[in-house]
């Protein structure tokens, strides 16, 4: 698993990382400030079960250690970080700032890169984390740190660097080997990948995201059989591994056995340790009705999960999954659904509570589905006023991710106010990670006349195997081209 799976919508880009355990001082790597010996103790453990990614686990040991020493920063930035709603992410998250001046400096730029972050502000973030570097050149989770930084913004050379200066001044650091192997998939470098969590495997023989990292590469393979038998190892360790549980649906999904990919789905619920655990078993589940064409079937589902958090007072995922059923209804072609969905998104947005990174990330993301939808109905000024109002908040955010979302949307709306030429000079410009993006890529190829690019375009789609709602959604036509 890579950490970056359970961060809330807001910090999508901005990549969590680990720390090192310290004794409130700096030296040659982070440290930690804190007067009680209780909270010492307590949140060490709780950083070593962050480390691995056991969030459930950690986020006990935070919360003793904000009750042994409630002006300890970083216990509350790590609690914040193992929260299970975004209310709960953004009160740790303040708290932590507000303590942040008793803190070391080291402590300081750690805290003020994820509220930079949360701002969307990813400029302010990246000279947090690039000072923290100068501050500790010594210090490997420094270099970790910055190289998830550049990890998020898709900065692979730049990443790998940091993580390579980081196994150097520790070959038996584990954490950044996961991270590497997730690089190397990234840049096609499968053996070396592979390679990578295996030594992760060897470091940390005990503990199962190692095995459900090799669970997820050997997937994007399309390695099936190998998949299985890695996500299976890992819940041997810990049956309640949820995410292993979700690659095993993936798995069963891909290979067309959508009934069993929800019976893995289902089985989440039954482990679940959290509210976010619910959430995941709701929107996978969904998911695998899209990988049907079965779009009602995934609504339902979605307006399930849509209730689930009305029950748990939690606004942001309401905010998502209104987002989402309009994404699905932009690709099916209702406009109006789309539409009031995208409203009812804005709507959360704009309420007072919202923090306001979150809220330009709901405005934005509204303003993609307004223009798409004004441009397939041939609304072209409305398509470019809507396009204005993305591309000057993505500017503002300095997210690499985000501003290449301006080549994948002003691409879109080319390819249907049927300008082929410039779809296709924008979306080779945009995000390709992003199924959704790459899929236009291929459609405007094949109108613009250019079927054996298309075809490359297509076959790429069908083999990427990575689960999500923009593959979802266009993986079955694919499969029919």
């Amino acid at each position: 698993m890579f950490p970056g799976r359970f961060v809330t919508f807001a910090l999508t880009m901005l990549i969590l990382a680990g720390m090192l355990l310290g004794c409130g001082q700096q030296a040659k790597d982070i440290t930690f400030t804190t007067t009680s010996s209780e909270a010492r103790t307590v949140f060490m453990d709780g950083l070593d079960k962050f480390d691995f990614l056991l969030f459930d686990e950690a986020r006990e040991f935070f919360a003793r250690a904000v009750e042994a020493d409630p002006d300890f920063a970083m216990a509350y930035y790590y609690w914040a970080l193992t929260a299970t709603t975004t209310s709960e992410f953004q009160d740790r998250l303040d708290k932590a700032v507000e303590l942040a001046d008793n803190a070391s400096q080291p402590e300081r730029l750690i805290i003020m890169s994820l509220k930079a972050g949360n701002d969307d502000d990813a400029a302010l973030a990246r000279q947090h984390l690039e000072e923290l570097v100068k501050l500790l050149p010594e210090g490997k989770r420094a270099h970790y740190f910055l190289g998830n930084f550049y990890y998020g913004q898709q900065e692979w050379a730049s990443a790998e660097e940091e993580y390579q200066t980081s196994v150097g001044i520790d070959p038996d650091f584990a954490p950044v080997y996961n991270q590497l192997g997730y690089l190397y998939s990234n840049l096609d470098r499968y053996e070396e990948a592979i390679e990578a969590l295996r030594k992760y495997s060897q470091l940390k023989p005990e503990d199962p995201n190692p095995h459900d990292s090799m669970g997820e590469i050997y997937l994007w393979m399309g390695d099936h059989e190998n998949s299985i038998k890695e996500y299976n190892n890992s819940l041997q360790l810990d049956p309640d591994f949820v995410v292993s549980l979700a690659g095993l649906g993936h798995n069963r999904v891909f290979m067309g056995e959508f009934d069993n990919a929800r019976a893995e789905y289902a089985k989440i619920l039954e482990h679940a340790g959290s509210v976010a655990d619910s959430n995941t078993a709701y929107f996978w589940e969904a998911i695998s009705y899209l990988h049907e064409n079965k779009h009602d079937q995934a609504v339902e589902l979605l307006r399930k999960q849509l209730d689930f958090a009305r029950a748990h007072n939690d606004i942001y995922v309401q905010a998502n999954i209104y987002g989402q059923i309009a994404t699905i209804y932009r690709e099916k072609g209702d406009s109006e659904k789309a539409l009031s969905n995208a409203g009812q998104m804005r709507d959360i947005a704009m309420r007072p509570e919202v923090e306001a990174g979150p809220r330009e990330g709901y405005l934005r993301f509204g303003a993609v589905t307004e223009a798409i939808v004004a441009a397939r109905q041939g609304k072209q000024e409305m398509a470019n006023s809507k396009f204005e109002e993305f591309r000057k908040s993505a500017e503002a955010s300095q997210n690499s991710i985000v501003m290449k979302g301006i080549h994948g949307l002003k691409g879109m709306i080319a390819y249907w106010s049927k300008d082929y030429e410039t779809a296709i000079d924008e979306l080779k410009q945009a995000n390709l990670l992003d199924p959704m993006a790459k899929y236009y890529l291929g459609l405007a190829y094949q109108k613009g006349g250019q079927e054996e690019k298309a075809k490359q375009v297509f076959s790429e789609i069908a083999a990427f195997n990575r689960n999500s709602l923009s593959y979802s959604l266009v993986l079955p036509a694919v499969k029919t081209m």
